[in-house]
């Protein structure tokens, strides 16, 4: 296999640059309506979390199918985090107002700050590859960026430089999100996969099996009947090709569980 042959490095590398400013341009111009930006999100998401889970796709048609198919969720919940940005903002701003309350005002609506964009971290990533409700998307993202609190921190640290280049040399702004998505989806595929290790994985497509978690397996010398009581009221749901679902109620109790 020579360097320049197409299973070569090289070939590889370019491809996933062509990837990141193909993605990053589409993001940026889909996300100047800022309604859209969830959507466009979610789409680069769906692409790279793919790729890096060793998953070829179609480009194209991967980003367009996920935009259509989530735009709804996508955009409900990043409109439900730009207005709470708004508001904190609003709050951090106008604290001093309050004179002798200003200093614990802050406190909480930082405290706040950190919760909501910890939630941003993982929620578009989540609306990508899982079917799953409005509230199951915040409740997951909070649940796993607090969960995995160190992939989360170096998410945070990712975003933030790639926003110091982005002023530094404006032009990366185009393809900046492309950049960023592709690397943070190592970060929070490997929080994914802590619950659905059998992501992508062929034999897997079109099933649907509950998480197994340390207080939710049943012992292999249980016989079959107990089996299928503990999970006869798991209602299958919908998904879409290679997507799996995250069910919030198997999430349950995982406080105790250890890395």
């Amino acid at each position: 296999m020579g360097i320049f042959s197409i299973d070569g490095p090289f070939y590889k590398f370019g491809s996933i640059v062509a990837d990141i400013l193909i993605l990053g341009l589409l993001w940026f111009l889909l996300a100047i309506p800022i309604v859209t930006i969830g959507a466009a999100t979610s789409a680069v998401y769906y692409v790279f979390t793919k790729r890096v889970n060793g998953k070829e796709g179609y480009l194209w048609r991967d980003f367009w199918s996920s935009f259509r198919q989530n735009f709804l969720m996508a955009t409900a919940v990043w409109v439900t985090l730009l207005l709470a940005y708004g508001i904190l903002g609003f709050n951090i701003f106008n604290a001093g107002l309050l004179e002798g309350m200003a200093d614990f005002v802050l406190i909480v609506q930082f405290v706040i700050l950190v919760q909501i964009t910890f939630i941003t971290m993982y929620a578009f990533a989540l609306i990508s590859r899982f079917e799953m409700g409005y509230r199951e998307v915040l409740k997951t993202a909070f649940f796993l960026a607090n969960r995995h609190i160190l992939l989360t921190i170096f998410n945070i640290i990712l975003l933030g430089g790639t926003v110091i280049v982005a002023l530094v040399q404006p032009f990366f702004i185009l393809v900046a999100a492309g950049a960023y998505c592709y690397f943070s989806s190592f970060l929070i595929m490997r929080a994914f996969k802590k619950y659905r290790p059998d992501m992508d994985a062929e034999i897997n497509i079109g099933e649907m099996a509950p998480l197994q978690l340390n207080n939710d397996v049943v012992k292999e010398e249980e016989p079959a009947e107990e089996f299928y009581e503990v999970y006869v009221d798991y209602e299958e749901p919908l998904y879409d090709n290679d997507s799996t679902v995250l069910n919030i109620d198997r999430l349950k109790g995982m406080q105790e569980d250890k890395e």
